[in-house]
């Protein structure tokens, strides 16, 4: 059985500042398939890495992305010694053949996004959350390059109708939907996102944990989405050698 790929959840996020260039390269080099990562708007109209819809957790000011200027945003982050990626700077710096995980946190996308990303050069697969949004890409690029970010499963069909190629699956609805019976009916690859509901904090309980990879594994999903991608490259060469 082929073991499954591991992405970098915001990169290698918990021994680099997520979302950026360091910790996406920094999950390349260890052996990611893949390094997630997070772009908004912001109101003058930069494409900002950037996870949160507000800098509430990482500033304490509940102010809305959508609602600073790129400027603001930058200033605001940099008193937290957070330094702020825009996606120019990220087409630019990013060197590795390792694939983007670029998850697009606004539903409707224009003919401008879309040449922005034809002209970035960079390796990528669209994370997207809207079928809109999976039909924009898939028309531009291919399914491969399109991966569903659904907020539940019941509309699998619909994203998959308008190009996705990869579905996401969060770990608590395996006990309701299996990765081997999406794929079978769709043809498409399947990645789960990591997610202990026993843990209190909701971005460490999307860590992982080698119990967590095991099961992932064992239901033939393709991927799998975690935080601690250096937990999960021990868990593959660990489970390399139990296959030899």
């Amino acid at each position: 059985m082929k073991i499954i790929d591991l992405i970098a959840h915001r990169g290698a996020s918990l021994v680099k500042q997520e979302n950026s260039v360091d910790s996406l390269e920094y999950a390349a080099h260890i052996g990611a398939a893949a390094a997630e990562c997070d772009i908004r708007q912001t109101s003058d109209g930069v494409f900002v890495i950037f996870h949160d819809e507000s800098l509430e957790r990482l500033t304490g000011e509940p102010v809305l992305v959508k609602d600073l200027t790129y400027c603001e945003m930058k200033e605001k982050l940099a008193v937290k010694d957070y330094a702020l990626l825009t996606f120019e700077e990220l087409a630019r710096r990013y060197r590795e053949k390792t694939p983007i995980l670029l998850h697009i946190k606004f539903e409707t996308l224009d003919d401008g996004f879309v040449n922005m990303l034809k002209k970035s050069g960079l390796p990528f697969i669209c994370g997207v959350v809207s079928p809109q949004a999976a039909n924009k890409i898939s028309a531009a690029f291919s399914k491969e390059n399109v991966l569903a970010f659904m907020p539940d499963y019941h509309n699998i069909g619909e994203f998959v109708n308008n190009g996705a190629g990869i579905i996401r699956l969060w770990e608590p609805w395996l006990s309701e939907i299996k990765p081997m019976d999406v794929k079978m009916k769709y043809d498409v690859k399947v990645w789960i996102m990591c997610r202990d509901l026993s843990c209190a904090d909701e971005t460490s309980s999307m860590n992982g944990s080698p119990e967590s990879l095991d099961l992932i594994q064992s239901l033939s999903a393709d991927g799998a989405l975690l935080n601690d991608i250096e937990l999960g490259i021990r868990w593959k060469t660990k489970a390399r050698r139990r296959q030899t």
